[in-house]
């Protein structure tokens, strides 16, 4: 009769320890549910939809995450045009298109200088479901405009 009591005894114990251990949360998520991250996209002129093509060695990578609870986007954007004489005039995410189409800017970002190389870091306004919808789809890019590619010299599709 003891050992059956034993045997319980140590049943109960091991049942408890799965129990507990099964309903741990994994607090170390890289990647919350609530954020989608768009890592190392890379910015090119080849990417650029322009006639005459853009020819340039400039290029850049852009990390960017998007949180689906604020609907905000976050970034850090870094970039050196194909000439270092140039100055960078603009930054915007564009959309609604392909990677074969221009659109219209949907949110600017502010640069710190207009150096022809640099890195940037910040956060958007709130999207709308509309705005959220295209993001999602991969319909938006990001463009960085300069002095001598006033209509963009690097751009990276955001998908």
């Amino acid at each position: 009769m003891k050992n059956f009591r034993n045997y319980w005894l140590l049943a109960s114990v091991l049942l408890s320890f799965m129990i507990v251990v099964s309903s741990c949360d994994d607090d170390d998520d890289d990647n919350p549910t609530n954020e989608v991250k768009f890592n190392n996209l890379a910015l090119t002129g080849a990417a650029e939809v322009q006639t005459p093509a853009v020819m340039t060695n400039g290029s850049g990578t852009a990390n960017i995450t998007y949180n689906k609870d604020t609907n905000i986007i976050s970034y850090n954007i870094t970039w050196t045009l194909g000439n270092a004489s140039d100055k960078t005039v603009g930054m915007h995410f564009h959309g609604p298109a392909t990677r074969t189409q221009n659109a219209s800017v949907v949110i600017p970002i502010t640069l710190p200088n207009d150096n022809s190389s640099g890195t940037v870091s910040g956060q958007t306004r709130a999207l709308t479901q509309a705005e959220e919808d295209q993001l999602l789809s991969g319909m938006w890019y990001l463009n960085i405009h300069s002095s001598t590619y006033t209509g963009g010299e690097l751009r990276v599709q955001v998908e």
